[in-house]
């Protein structure tokens, strides 16, 4: 049976230090991978394509068999990684110190029997997926199936050995054609400076994106399309490790837009299942679906429409 979710970027394994936690060795992470443990522990089927090297390709396949994303691994000299260090306790932004690169994702190496799947997220880590990628697979799919876009490794460059973010002409031009482009309120600095995150995320749709979202951490999101906005709370919650939070919401997102289309409701809950990753390290996170709906409705009780 195809998968409904396919995710196209490098998996890592970090290194992560909060105020709270430090992990023991490197841990799978990434936003493509997330995005797909999210959706099939929320019981979607998930493909995850990415580049991994030799060092953790077994753990790779374990990891993300385990919890039955199907992953296609594509071989690279080493793969990446980054130590992580967050700066203060509220951990709203960090320092990503790079252990090693994976190397790009060309389209030709893209599994053509994936192009079945109902809906795809764009999520690389440091430019591994480009807009020639991603223009190709548009055309390939057709304008009716949904592209969810998180522009993290898209506007990142790597300086001394320290990932910082710029921006880059490929992030604005995969906006243009996807469904659901969703940055950081960190990303939004540099994507569209001095912009409110909420501005910012009609600036999105305003660029061509049928949806705009922006995260703002523990301060929820914000979310627009067809000349609405509106904001999401986040749930209130012990945050041990915010690593993945935005990740796990885009892969809820797409899990809930599948059954829905409607952004309110796949915003609010991504925000619910995000929640869960923040109390935890690792993959292994929990998304229990009784108590991750009980948090959507409590947050969806408290979405608000801003004014535009």
């Amino acid at each position: 049976m195809a998968p409904q979710l396919t995710a196209i970027g490098n998996p890592v394994f970090d290194i992560i230090e909060t105020p709270y936690v430090k992990t023991e060795g490197r841990v799978l992470s990434g936003c493509s991978t997330n995005a797909c443990l999210a959706f099939s522990k929320l019981g979607g089927r998930s493909a995850l394509v990415g580049r991994v090297g030799e060092d953790f390709y077994k753990e790779f396949l374990s990891k993300t068999g385990e919890y039955e994303v199907h992953a296609y691994p594509l071989l690279s000299d080493e793969s990446g990684g980054f130590h992580l260090i967050y700066h203060d306790s509220r951990m709203t932004d960090r320092t990503l110190k790079v252990l090693g690169i994976a190397g790009a994702i060309d389209y030709s190496e893209f599994p053509s029997k994936l192009l079945e799947s109902k809906l795809f997220i764009i999520a690389p880590i440091l430019g591994e997926v480009n807009y020639q990628f991603v223009r190709m697979l548009r055309d390939d799919i057709g304008p009716d199936r949904p592209i969810l876009v998180d522009p993290q490794g898209l506007v990142r460059e790597i300086d001394k050995g320290v990932v910082v973010r710029r921006p880059r002409e490929d992030a604005y031009k995969v906006l243009s054609i996807s469904d659901v482009f969703k940055p950081n309120e960190h990303e939004c600095e540099v994507l569209f400076p001095g912009l409110h995150p909420s501005k910012a995320a009609v600036e999105i749709v305003r660029r061509g994106s049928k949806v705009g979202i922006v995260t703002v951490a523990d301060r929820g999101s914000y979310v627009a399309w067809d000349n609405k906005l509106y904001h999401v709370p986040a749930y209130k919650t012990v945050e041990r490790d915010p690593t993945g939070c935005g990740d796990v919401y885009i892969g809820a997102y797409a899990y809930k837009y599948l059954q829905t289309r409607d952004p309110l409701v796949s915003s609010a809950y991504a925000s619910a299942a995000a929640s869960f990753m923040v109390e935890s390290v690792g993959p292994d996170f929990p998304l229990p679906r009784k108590t991750v709906e009980e948090r959507f409705q409590w947050i969806y009780d408290r979405v608000e429409r801003v004014e535009a």
